[in-house]
């Protein structure tokens, strides 16, 4: 018995070991990893969570609840929800369900990649040789391991199948159809009867594996001519007689029809609600949804509890011809078949597999991404060469672009579906003929088959690539211009937008998730600032949040922006009676603000009815020849002023020339100054047209009052009096790019 295990040991020693890896990869993957990645849950586990939830409330399935899936899945995940359920939840509640549902495929799973082993070992490959090194570089053993273990590392490595086993349950009706085709090329005696048993166990899972049926009655002998008729059929004698084709459907239907009646309780009716659910499902990520109009993944249009709503139906109404399209496809089918294909080659059956699935996902109605892994599963036993990676490369590439890019992120962007649904078919009917060349029954035409499909398929391949390269930008536009739509502060936005020419080009927040909602839309017109109020000494949040703030700040104009769901810990730079909010708004939701803080004396202070007004800072820009000069005044009156002057502001250039002017009432007449309020900051912008012709230089900016009598007499900081105040400003040539703010 040692000696036994020893020698399978020493003979299959390097697949044990990417076996090993295999698994525990999955399992680890199972724990860690979350379909969806940063885009978004993209599971069916959440469904399967969602089903067995119904139990506690008094569904039972296939008694008050339908199903779009065959008898043999729920009886699994029903039991393993409710074992699960068992286990305290922790604070994410879909923890231990999906850990142990996912142990349950992973043995699939597991079945999977050694059906595929044992799958390539029939397929009669040669041999080739792997040679491990020890950290000395000398060889430490050489084994002679068959080719066979091509198709088992290129299946670990391929990203679908680890994807789909921690999102759906792909590997349990895939297992069944292996495990059919294995055991169909069994050199045990019986081993077809087991394949009948698979094939009808893997149909009460999922569909497909009812496809293993007309490859069985051929595998078995079963020929189709006219002279197989009269002279095989019922022949006991002859190889083609029909007696164990029949033998081997009657076990497929005995199985499907006496397992599937025990696990549906007698209920026929609903037992059948996988087929009916499909008439009422619109078309999906194909061809068909394409020709419909449809641009949506595949939505169940009723919920499981609408009983009603199953025998009602209508839920959809196309205006394909289905019936028209079943024939179609059943008579093309009907002509493969029918060829005289080599089926005692152990290839025949296993390529026509290939075929058969490629056809249904042809054929069937909508595409989800789960479906590649039975494309996959077949591609790397019949095509483990760099073409076969390259088909499932650019399979997996376009299952992301379509159902995560498309689907989730860029849903009203359909041409981006048309191009993956194009493509993908394209693909999928040159893979076919990949693989009916390698079974066709003229070897010459086979090789052409093969030339000519894969000379397309490299072509096809090399045109998406470069539509993909030519619509990324679009893509990234689209992108842009969603997540602007669905901008929570887009209000906020578009205000800043329109006010990033003024000399306040400062954004400042204690809140990271202004940084990340405010920085992709403003970050080229405006500096941003992130507040933190952390301190090595404990210092109080708020006051390192006011000093980090006058720090920051100075006595800059500035825009404070908070989201409202997110708490600011601003209160106490806020509270210093220096700090002025000149304007605050609600936009969307966040809040703005329009702050300054002034320290310094007045620049200048105006005689005036009533009290006295003063000048208490400016900003302004170092413009540029032929650009606007954007200045902001701001004034205070200590007391109630009784009369109304208008401001003026004169540029002069170098030479002494008035080169631009406005006069305005204040607030470009929205503030008269017999309406100011005492104490109040006004904040008064002008704007100052350079003309194109202007030299560069230092220029002088002029700013006063006047009225009907004339100008208004300043008192300047040193003292000394005049009717206007005297401001320096530099002037940038067009190709100075530098300015100051």
């Amino acid at each position: 018995m040692f000696a036994k295990l020893r020698l399978a040991y020493d003979r299959h020693h390097a697949f044990l070991l990417i076996f090993g890896l295999f698994v525990s990869f999955r399992l680890l993957a199972l724990i860690l990893f979350r379909p969806g990645g940063f885009i978004a849950d993209a599971s069916d586990y959440d469904f399967y969570l969602t089903w067995g939830e119904s139990a506690p409330m008094g569904y039972r399935t296939f008694e008050n609840l339908w199903t779009a899936y065959p008898p043999l899945f729920p009886a699994l995940l029903l039991p393993i929800h409710e074992f699960s359920s068992r286990i305290p939840p922790w604070v994410d509640p879909r923890l231990f369900f999906h850990l142990i549902f996912g142990l349950a495929l992973l043995l699939f799973e597991s079945g999977n990649v050694i059906l595929i082993y044992r799958l390539a070992q029939k397929l009669g490959i040669g041999d080739w040789r792997l040679e491990i090194r020890d950290s000395e570089s000398s060889p430490i053993s050489n084994l002679q391991s068959p080719i066979s273990l091509h198709p088992v590392i290129l299946y670990a490595l391929l990203f679908t199948p680890v994807y789909t086993l921690i999102g759906w349950f792909e590997a349990m009706p895939l297992f069944f159809m292996l495990l059919g085709l294995d055991l169909l090329l069994s050199t045990r005696r019986w081993g077809w009867i087991g394949s009948a048993i698979a094939a009808g166990l893997g149909f009460l899972t999922k569909l497909t594996p009812a496809l293993l049926v007309p490859i069985g009655v051929r595998w078995l002998g079963g020929k189709l001519s006219w002279s197989a008729v009269r002279h095989e059929w019922f022949n006991r004698k002859s190889p083609g007689n029909l007696l164990r084709p029949t033998l081997y459907a009657g076990i497929f239907l005995a199985t499907v029809v006496g397992l599937g009646y025990w696990l549906v309780d007698g209920n026929t009716h609903l037992a059948l609600s996988s087929f009916r659910v499909n008439s009422l499902r619109p078309p999906w990520q194909s061809v068909w949804a394409l020709l419909e109009g449809n641009y949506d993944y595949g939505r169940v249009p009723i919920d499981m509890r609408n009983l009603v709503g199953l025998e009602s139906g209508g839920q959809w109404t196309g205006w394909l011809p289905w019936t028209w399209i079943s024939l179609g496809f059943s008579l093309l089918y009907l002509w493969l078949y029918t060829r005289r294909y080599d089926w005692q080659q152990p290839r025949t059956p296993v390529a026509f597999a290939a075929v058969s699935v490629i056809w249904l996902f042809l054929y069937s109605k909508g595409w989800s991404p789960q479906f590649l892994v039975w494309i996959l599963a077949f591609l790397v036993l019949l095509l483990p060469t760099v073409r076969g990676m390259a088909y499932a490369i650019m399979l997996s590439l376009i299952n992301v672009v379509e159902s995560n890019i498309f689907i989730i992120l860029l849903p009203d962007e359909h041409w981006i579906m048309v191009g993956t649904v194009v493509v993908r078919t394209v693909l999928l009917i040159l893979l076919l003929c990949e693989f009916l060349g390698q079974i066709w029954p003229t070897p010459l035409v086979g090789q052409q088959l093969r030339r000519v499909s894969a000379g397309l398929a490299w072509g096809v391949m090399l045109l998406a690539l470069i539509g993909a390269g030519f619509g990324a930008p679009r893509v990234a536009q689209a992108y842009q211009a969603r997540r602007l739509a669905e901008h929570p502060c887009r209000a906020a936005l578009d205000y800043l937008h329109a006010q990033s020419e003024w000399p306040n080009q400062m954004l400042v927040s204690d809140q990271i998730e202004v940084w990340r909602n405010f920085y992709p839309w403003l970050r080229d017109e405006y500096e941003m600032k992130i507040i933190d109020g952390y301190d090595p000494y404990d210092r109080p949040w708020a006051t390192m949040i006011a000093e980090r703030l006058d720090a920051v700040v100075q006595d800059r104009e500035f825009w404070w922006i908070v989201q409202t769901e997110t708490p600011s810990h601003a209160q106490e730079y806020f509270a210093q009676p220096n700090v002025h909010i000149i304007d605050q708004q609600q936009l969307g939701a966040c809040q703005i603000a329009r702050v300054v803080r002034l320290n310094e004396a007045p620049l200048a202070v105006a005689d005036a009815a009533g009290g006295s007004i003063q000048l208490l800072h400016y900003e302004t820009e170092r413009p540029q020849v032929g650009a606007p000069l954007h200045l902001v005044l701001y004034w205070r009156a200590d007391r109630k002023v009784t009369a109304s002057y208008t401001v003026f502001t004169q540029l002069l250039d170098p030479a002494g020339q008035l080169v631009a002017q406005q006069d305005n009432l204040p607030v470009e007449g929205l503030a008269p100054t017999d309406t100011w309020q005492p104490d109040r900051l006004i904040r008064d912008p002008y704007r100052l047209t350079l003309p194109p012709n202007a030299s560069p230089g230092l220029y002088e900016l002029l700013v006063g009052f006047y009225d009907a009598d004339g100008r208004r007499t300043l008192t300047l900081p040193d003292g000394t009096t005049a009717d206007h105040l005297s401001l320096p400003i530099e002037v940038a040539g067009r190709d100075d790019k530098e300015g100051d703010r």
